[in-house]
């Protein structure tokens, strides 16, 4: 039986490399693994006076997450950072306090960007380790650069061989990383 792989995407873009990756990422998946992206795009901004309410998007990303055995953060770099999409998803599903839906749960980090950078992952690292999030996290993550040299094809297909590899290194540890909890 696959494991249920949570994916968010700290990207709405229609044109999101992020997104696009992602679609080459479940193609390239082990049988082990079934990756399901978890829309992010319509959650309000997280205020904590809105945990009393019934906020459908806030439920529905916070059961997503409940029932997946293991997470990716898929986000492209913002400003040096990841992207406040991605950031406003964590936040949510760790409330209320006390409730956090990550706790435990085995995190990948991913990132498609011009320059290949991993400051947006290694921010996401570093939130991993929190006291509402607690993830164990994979040692390394796919850190995709030069998505405006060619990577992508007009069909929106990752035709970058370095990238490719990248992405078939990432989720063959990814899957052996998710086995062993």
């Amino acid at each position: 039986m696959s494991k249920q792989i949570a994916v968010l995407i700290g990207s709405a873009s229609k044109t999101s490399f992020n997104h696009l990756a992602v679609k080459h990422l479940q193609k390239i998946a082990p049988a082990s693994l079934q990756l399901n992206v978890i829309e992010i795009g319509d959650l309000p901004l997280y205020d904590r006076d809105l945990d009393s309410q019934d906020i459908p998007q806030y439920t529905r990303v916070r059961e997503a997450v409940e029932k997946a055995d293991a997470v990716i953060w898929v986000s492209p770099e913002h400003n040096g950072g990841m992207s406040a999409m991605i950031k406003n998803a964590i936040d949510v599903v760790s409330r209320p306090s006390g409730e956090s839906k990550w706790i435990g749960k085995p995190l990948g980090l991913m990132s498609v960007n011009a320059s290949g950078s991993a400051r947006s992952t290694d921010a996401l690292r570093v939130l991993a380790s929190a006291n509402h999030i607690n993830m164990p996290v994979l040692p390394f993550a796919a850190n995709i650069g030069g998505i405006f040299a060619g990577a992508f094809n007009e069909q929106g297909e990752l035709v970058s061989e370095a990238a490719q590899n990248t992405l078939k290194g990432f989720i063959n540890a990814y899957a052996e990383f998710v086995e062993r909890f």
